[in-house]
């Protein structure tokens, strides 16, 4: 019985040693497959050909709000080139601050009709072969925004050399929904467009209520114009508006002397007598 108990648990042994050395050549695969060589991609900056490639969209803009008999449009569309879209997408994403890095871990890509994510993060591996390396996220995605609700449609992507299964890119595209309509200041700009689709030629077709047009030029604007000169700007009305507010109120010191009781002659008179 003894000797049978022993032969058991040296086969047990055995198998145990076995499926540790097939774990970890596994792991050391999948580690080849994912990790690779960290990048970083320039940090998106205002740039001053940004003006001149959203000139042309007011002026469509302008046109798409009526009809060809010169009636306003119940709906208006508006067409955005390659180029514009990732002008916007580049105003989106940049950081205006003073001390902003040069590069950045992620590029987001305007292409064909999908956005095309890019994300290199160092890994915490301690082995020599994989020390000082990333894991490099490529996923391409279809955004879709109807009614202002975002709507994104996974297509493919990879882990390094390793494809994403489909199930995980369906995840990571209800996240990114989540959390981009979560952001304020995205939900205010979509909730302006009734629609928005990539066109078939890689353009990006956008569909809004022409009383929501202000809104709409805003949006092209400012990814066409240097942020210090639209903070100019603001400050510039700002201080129109406060000497407005004192103008006003001086009119408002002058109305009361004028309206003064004491001021009239005649009742200064009465009270003489």
């Amino acid at each position: 019985m003894a000797a049978k108990r022993k032969g058991c648990f040296s086969r047990f042994l055995k198998v145990f040693f076995v499926l540790l050395i097939v774990l970890g050549v596994l792991s050391f695969i999948l580690a080849i497959l994912t990790l690779g060589t960290p990048e970083s991609f320039p940090a998106p900056k205002f740039d001053g050909r940004a003006k001149g490639i959203m000139a042309g969209t007011i002026t469509r803009l302008a046109r798409s709000l009526v009809d060809k008999e010169g009636r306003v449009v119940d709906v208006a569309e508006l067409h955005l080139t390659q180029k514009e879209v990732q002008t916007l997408l580049d105003a989106m994403m940049r950081d205006d601050r003073e001390d902003a890095p040069e590069t950045v871990p992620f590029a987001v890509i305007w292409a064909d009709g999908r956005v095309r994510f890019f994300y290199s993060s160092l890994s915490d591996a301690i082995l020599p072969p994989f020390s000082g390396k990333a894991v490099n996220l490529h996923v391409e995605l279809t955004p879709h925004v109807d009614d202002g609700r975002l709507a994104i449609d996974p297509g493919s992507g990879s882990l390094g050399k390793l494809p994403i299964p489909r199930f995980a890119l369906n995840e990571l595209a209800r996240w990114m929904e989540r959390d981009m309509m979560g952001r304020e200041n995205i939900r205010t700009t979509l909730s302006a467009f009734k629609s928005i689709e990539p066109g078939e030629d890689g353009s990006l077709v956008l569909m809004f209520d022409p009383r929501d047009v202000n809104t709409v030029v805003r949006i092209l604007r400012s990814a066409g114009e240097d942020p210090r000169e639209l903070d100019e700007e603001s400050d510039g009305d700002d201080e129109e508006d406060d000497e407005g507010r004192d103008a006003d109120d001086e009119d408002e010191d002058d109305e009361d002397l004028t309206e003064d009781p004491e001021s009239d002659p005649k009742e200064t008179e009465e009270n003489e007598e």
